[in-house]
């Protein structure tokens, strides 16, 4: 077995002798056992590989325990050093908290350090430490924690040298690889950035530090990879987890991907993980209908030889898992099953009275494929830390408004659903297997697809994107100009993707996608009032002043995307990173209303301005956000 090690150079820590009466988180064992005058010092050294999870030394901050015993005792009983705590400071150096002596005499100490560094330490009696993983390891600092390291020396004399503490893995890590099928291309893949999650992994339990094993495993939960993709050998490689040992179980285990706004689920052979291992899983992926990988797992130890493992599994599931949910592509999501919308997966901001927060919401999709907006289930309320997730929630389409049910749940990770459609928040024998994929605008026109994101805004669905559409909705093509006051057509400045369009093209009424409309002033007022007017829960980006003023405040807590685009004027893109304004439009009069929506850097409001240019008798060129019919 190799050694792992944990800083970039020895450091020697002096500590300065400590009073009779401050003996701190030294214990007294008997009357005989006395704390003499030799300070103890640490060091550390480095091997040929790196120590933690991250692929670093110790971070300044990061923080390890330290007991230590009398040779001729155990650590069960009342150790010399009581989880003394380390702190890594400059140079990777690891200083104790406070100060600490060999014993007097002949007698000997064992030294048993861990990272990281937990408060509660042992119990009394006890050999045993809890240990767990985090379960959202895409943070690099939460990644580093999860890892696990034990270091110990025995039998240690009183001595003017540092006790050299050498760390090993206790944990075992997974390294997940990509390999595309023949009809897949690696740089698209690449492009698409897959999230990927490991799901029916204890995450929690108790680590005894006496005879190096584990036990009392719990706290089931979907655990989500760390790392970033990158290409090798015309494989996806740079994703991985750091998991308890324990055993994998193909009816348990999987790992569920999101890709292209797709969820897709391989599951894992049965495998028994062990500690100080690293392994290695190849995916065979491809894009299918059936929401499945084969999968071939590699053992590879930098410790331990392995052996090779294959899997063709054809997994279909029934649990929807929201820890693989980006949300990346749309703030919705559907779940399919038999090829039928039968939920719908919200994230959404949530205003009112009693309750406000972003939040995940799971709604029931209707047979004419309407979403059920009175039988919500709020699974995640995101800003809140009281546990009052798991409640109902329905809403009031005419007033734009919701009353809720309170929970009594922590954040929700999972759900189900049943052939009543039913959101279920237990499994059961009677939960159906479904697909979940991005519920997007898919607008085709002139032989071109453009996909745009959706946000639920209260009761309204609206595009998270400005519309940026070459052609109306029969294929005709619009006419790129410059200069307004001339024939229908659009606007493109030459180094942004934003697309503005004059009133005349807004006028033709054929430049909404199918099934969409372009806002009337009611709309645009159900969302200034929903909001409070709030034009910073809309706001998206780096705004700047129009005229004078400070920058009014941007949360973009609706995730609306307003961004500061600016708009086309006097032949040229204007107040770019100023303002933004949107178009309106009277279904009634097919016609434009006088005024429209604007954002400006310094107010906190929505304003409204002329859709037609000062003193002349044409319109503006602004963007269009659309809302669903």
């Amino acid at each position: 077995m190799k050694k792992q090690t944990l800083s970039t150079a020895a450091f020697t820590a002096m500590l300065f002798c400590c009073s009779l009466w401050n003996i701190a988180c030294v214990n007294e064992i008997n009357e005989e056992v006395q704390e003499g005058n030799v300070p103890i010092t640490f060091s550390t050294k480095i091997g040929k590989t790196s120590t933690k999870a991250t692929n670093t030394a110790f971070d300044k901050g990061d923080e390890a325990g330290l007991f230590a015993f009398l040779t001729s005792s155990s650590i069960e009983q009342n150790p010399y050093i009581d989880n003394l705590r380390l702190v890594c400071g400059d140079k990777s150096t690891l200083i104790p908290e406070k100060a600490v002596f060999y014993p007097e005499g002949d007698l000997t100490l064992d030294f048993i350090s861990y990272y990281p560094y937990r408060p509660e330490g042992k119990a009394e009696g006890s050999s045993t430490i809890p240990v767990f993983v985090e379960k959202d390891q895409s943070d690099s600092l939460k990644h580093s924690k999860s890892d696990f390291l034990i270091a110990q020396k025995t039998k240690v004399k009183s001595s003017s040298k540092a006790v050299e503490l050498e760390y090993w893995h206790k944990l075992a890590k997974i390294k997940i690889a990509l390999t595309p099928s023949q009809d897949e291309k690696i740089e698209d893949m690449l492009k698409a950035n897959p999230r990927i999650i490991a799901t029916g992994f204890k995450t929690q339990a108790n680590y005894n530090l006496q005879d190096d094993t584990f036990s009392d495993f719990n706290s089931e939960a979907d655990i989500v990879a760390f790392g970033k993709w990158s290409i090798e050998e015309g494989t996806l490689i740079g994703k991985e987890i750091v998991i308890i040992p324990q055993n994998a179980n193909a009816d348990i285990h999987s790992f569920t991907m999101e890709w292209n706004g797709k969820l897709y689920s391989c599951a894992i052979p049965d495998l028994d993980l062990e500690s100080s291992t690293e392994y290695t899983i190849n995916i065979s992926s491809m894009q299918t209908n059936s929401n499945t990988f084969q999968g071939i797992i590699g053992k590879i130890s930098n410790w331990k030889t392995g052996s090779n493992e294959n899997t063709d599994n054809q997994k279909e599931y029934a649990t929807i898992h929201l820890s693989a949910l980006s949300f990346k592509k749309s703030n919705i999501y559907r779940v399919y099953n038999g090829g039928k919308p039968v939920a719908e997966i919200c994230k959404e901001y949530l205003q009112s009275e009693s309750l406000t927060s972003r939040a995940i919401v799971a709604y029931p999709v209707q047979d004419n494929e309407d979403t059920d907006l009175s039988q919500g289930t709020v699974l995640q309320l995101l800003d809140q830390e009281e546990a009052i997730n798991g409640g109902k929630i329905s809403w009031d389409t005419n007033k734009n408004s919701f009353s809720y049910q309170k929970g009594n749940s922590t954040p929700i990770l999972q759900f189900y659903l049943n052939a009543q459609k039913e959101i279920l928040l237990e499994n059961t024998v009677d939960a159906i297997n479904v697909n979940v994929a991005s519920y997007t605008l898919r607008d085709l026109r002139d032989g071109t697809l453009e996909e745009y994101p959706i946000v639920k805004i209260g009761t309204q669905y609206w595009m998270k994107a400005e519309l940026r559409a070459t052609a109306y909705q029969t294929g005709e093509k619009l006419l790129r100009q410059t200069n307004l006051g001339k024939d229908a057509g659009y606007f493109k400045p030459a180094n942004y993707d934003i697309y503005f369009y004059n009133g005349e093209a807004v006028l033709s009424g054929k430049l909404n996608p199918s099934g969409w409309k372009i806002p009337s002033e009611d709309d645009w007022n159900q969302l200034r009032k929903y909001t409070n007017e709030s034009a910073a829960s809309l706001k998206a980006g780096e705004w700047e002043v129009l005229s004078a003023g400070k920058v009014s405040p941007i949360d973009n807590l609706t995730m609306f995307n307003a961004y500061p685009v600016g708009m086309w004027f006097n032949g040229k893109h204007y107040s770019v990173h100023k303002m933004t304004g949107f178009w309106s439009w009277d279904e009634s009069k097919k016609s434009i209303p006088e005024q429209t929506v604007f954002f400006i850097g310094e107010e906190n409001k929505f304003v409204s301005n002329g859709t037609l240019v000062t003193n002349q008798d044409y319109y503006k060129a602004l963007s269009i956000r659309c809302i669903k019919e």
